[in-house]
């Protein structure tokens, strides 16, 4: 079983999702969807920020005894994973839409209860998580509705995809390690 959720949760670590967040960057950018692309920009900085920023202010000074640290598989998860089939529910025929909604949904859901059955996160830190990832995904949603793209071609998008989960799944970037050093390098005083 713990083998299972380990396989699960490697799909929400930061090596997976900072270059799936790149390759849709790229996408953008190749599609000559500029303001689009700052969506994104802005969708993703404010969800990594906002996550590291708790992260280290918590590992000091926990607002409550089990925050401790929001889950940044979750919210990253769901910024990158929800923006994925957003733009294929928004561009995609129906039976696409079908599959990314309950497949995006499905795998989303799966990486934060992963968290939570491996002891990683507390029910706090991943529903935090999963505030600041609906806030980003929103952003991201209402910038793309905006400044979409006129001709959208998916499957670069979906074959870049597939080649870095393929690739990357396992891989662990140990972000929260830095992050915890960089709390220990600052003088935070709770108050």
């Amino acid at each position: 079983m713990r083998g299972w959720l380990v396989a699960i949760t490697d799909f929400g670590d930061s090596a997976v999702l900072l270059p799936l967040a790149a390759a849709m960057l790229l996408w953008l950018l190749l599609l000559r969807a500029p303001r689009a692309a700052a969506w994104w920009v802005a969708a993703v900085g404010f969800c990594i920020g906002l996550t590291a920023v708790l992260k280290i202010f918590f590992f000091r000074c926990p607002p409550i005894h089990n925050l401790h640290s929001p889950s940044g598989h979750t919210s990253l998860s769901i910024l990158i994973y929800g923006a994925l089939a957003l733009v294929i529910v928004v561009d995609g025929g129906n039976l696409r839409r079908v599959v990314m909604v309950g497949g995006g949904a499905g795998l989303i859901f799966a990486i934060a209860a992963s968290r939570l059955l491996l002891d990683m996160h507390t029910m706090p830190e991943i529903a935090l998580g999963l505030v600041i990832g609906v806030v980003g995904l929103m952003l991201f949603g209402y910038g793309y509705l905006r400044c979409r793209p006129e001709i959208v071609r998916l499957s670069p998008l979906l074959v870049s995809a597939v080649v870095l989960i393929s690739t990357l799944h396992g891989s662990q970037l140990r972000a929260e390690e830095v992050l915890h050093r960089i709390t220990g390098y600052l003088h935070i005083h709770c108050g």
